[in-house]
């Protein structure tokens, strides 16, 4: 039973770091759709880093004293993600921030922040601390 628990949480882990992957394809489909320009992908690749790091770091330090720690930036950084990208989306291109593709992104980012913070959200509290 605990290896069959064992594998479901480290399944957790590997759709978390999947779906961090997700935010720079999504960039990459919409730049190769013509909807957004090469400079995009930049933009995706950086909460794309920061999520699968965070994951990574996170499964590799399950039994470790510092798991918290990974476990507490799991949840913040999709949090961020969803508060920050609106704002960064209309800061940068002022009234056109969602036109020619940049609502679909937005969308597609925040419910991929919404479905990690609720993966790391249960992955928090499974580990009790």
């Amino acid at each position: 039973m605990s290896k069959e628990l064992s594998d479901r949480g480290n399944a957790t882990y590997k759709i978390y770091i999947t779906l961090g992957v997700l935010y720079v394809l999504t960039k990459i489909a919409f730049v190769f759709a013509g909807y957004l320009h090469t400079g995009a992908i930049l933009h995706g690749l950086i909460p794309a880093i920061f999520t699968v790091v965070v994951g990574f770091s996170a499964l590799n330090s399950l039994q470790k004293s510092n798991a918290a720690i990974w476990h507490k930036l799991m949840i913040i950084f999709p949090a961020l993600i969803l508060l920050l990208t609106p704002i960064y989306m209309y800061f940068k291109e002022k009234g056109d921030w969602l036109i020619n593709g940049r609502l679909e992104v937005l969308i597609i980012y925040e419910i991929i922040a919404l479905i990690q913070l609720f993966i790391a959200l249960r992955a928090f509290r499974r580990i009790g601390k």
